[in-house]
């Protein structure tokens, strides 16, 4: 393998590795919480019952995992929305803009449709939130409330894709929902001591990363001695948007296409569809997902499907059928999970691109999806 490439793909690695130390954590926690203790007092916080999140690809997931962290720690009826879906129907998601909170997530901050999702909610009435990176960021100027994470740990790093500033945005957002929930009333100081407590459990657990890395290898050996190609990653609730943001660092990191469904609209469509060759990852942390998943196994098996599961318990019904179980640290609240349920999936892609020895997250036609403009195209034509 190229030395360039070896060593930033090595870099890659121990950046995603680097969770499993607290200071990584602490560092992020600092400017989340710096950037959230100034609206402590803003009373305005109090009205509102509804949140739309905003964001387009690893930050849409983010705002899919979001949804259930606003709807579990601050009591409010939460949605995840494509960002340029919501700026071009803003008024059919703001029927009472006085009490709804638009939050917009993006890495860089700059976001077109994240930026214009917010300057329309605002302009409407509702209140509006930024969740980025430091800096001068467009997003800003149209947010009455911001908080930052540390999103610049890739560029900085010198990384070819984003990785855990997915997480670092979610953590900022998980925040903001608690402050929310305080001025709501739903949250006492018990419940925070809770999910600080909740919290500090998942940080704990990032020590299974180097166990979970070693067994995605593995995964990787047997996707390919079972020749499969693609894939479709499932998940459902908190973790739909885990699947979706597995799904498109598979495609990135490893040049592999591979499709994000919900588990049981899964089988009311696509599985008919399935060529024998294309397996399905199923995110399943707790045992109310788990018949769902029993059932699609059966499908599996009649269909000549490979299945992985990612859950913390393996039902004795499981080993009924010829499955690969990839064991999860146990999670108290599932809203939490995709905290840690990235991680495997990240890794899949990770050792499929690293065994070709090329470059992990590489772009492919040299493309980001800034570049992607007709008006910039025509002009080079």
């Amino acid at each position: 393998m190229n030395r360039s490439i070896l060593d930033r793909n090595e870099k890659l690695k121990q950046q995603m590795h680097s969770v499993t130390d607290q200071k990584t954590w602490e560092y992020n926690e600092s400017i989340v919480r710096e950037s959230i203790v100034k609206y402590g007092d803003d009373s305005r916080l109090a009205q509102i019952d509804t949140v739309c999140l905003i964001g387009h690809g690893t930050s849409l997931a983010t705002a899919m995992n979001a949804e259930f962290l606003f709807t579990k720690l601050a009591g409010v009826s939460a949605r995840a929305v494509p960002a340029f879906q919501f700026r071009s129907y803003p008024r059919d998601y703001l029927p009472r803009p006085e009490h709804t909170l638009v939050v917009g997530l993006s890495c860089s901050g700059n976001t077109v449709s994240v930026v214009k999702g917010l300057e329309n909610a605002k302009a409407l009435g509702a209140m509006t939130l930024c969740v980025s990176g430091s800096g001068k960021i467009k997003m800003a100027p149209f947010a009455d409330y911001r908080v930052k994470a540390y999103t610049e740990i890739e560029t900085r790093n010198g990384m070819s894709a984003y990785s855990i500033s997915h997480l670092f945005i979610l953590q900022g957002a998980m925040e903001f929902a608690l402050l929310l929930g305080e001025k709501r009333g739903v949250v006492t100081e018990e419940k925070k001591a809770y999910w600080n407590e909740q919290w500090e459990d998942i940080k704990a657990k990032m020590h299974a990363l180097p166990a979970l890395f070693h067994a995605m290898d593995d995964v990787v050996s047997d996707y390919k001695d079972r020749n499969l190609h693609d894939l479709v990653v499932m998940g459902t609730g908190p973790n739909f948007g885990t699947a979706q943001e597995g799904a498109l660092k598979i495609c990135e990191f490893a040049w592999i296409f591979g499709a994000c469904e919900e588990l049981e609209d899964f089988a009311h469509g696509r599985f008919r569809e399935m060529d024998g060759r294309i397996p399905i990852f199923m995110i399943a942390p707790h045992r109310d997902t788990m018949e769902k998943v029993l059932d699609l196994l059966a499908g599996c098996e009649i269909a000549n499907t490979r299945a992985y599961i990612f859950s913390e318990e393996e039902m004795p019904e499981i080993s009924q059928f010829d499955v690969r179980f990839i064991k999860m640290p146990a999670v108290m609240e599932e809203c939490l999970t995709p905290f840690l349920y990235v991680f495997p999936l990240w890794f899949f892609g990770f050792h499929y691109r690293d065994r070709q020895q090329e470059l992990v997250g590489e772009r492919r036609f040299g493309l980001l999806a800034a570049d992607i403009d007709y008006s910039i195209y025509l002009k080079r034509k």
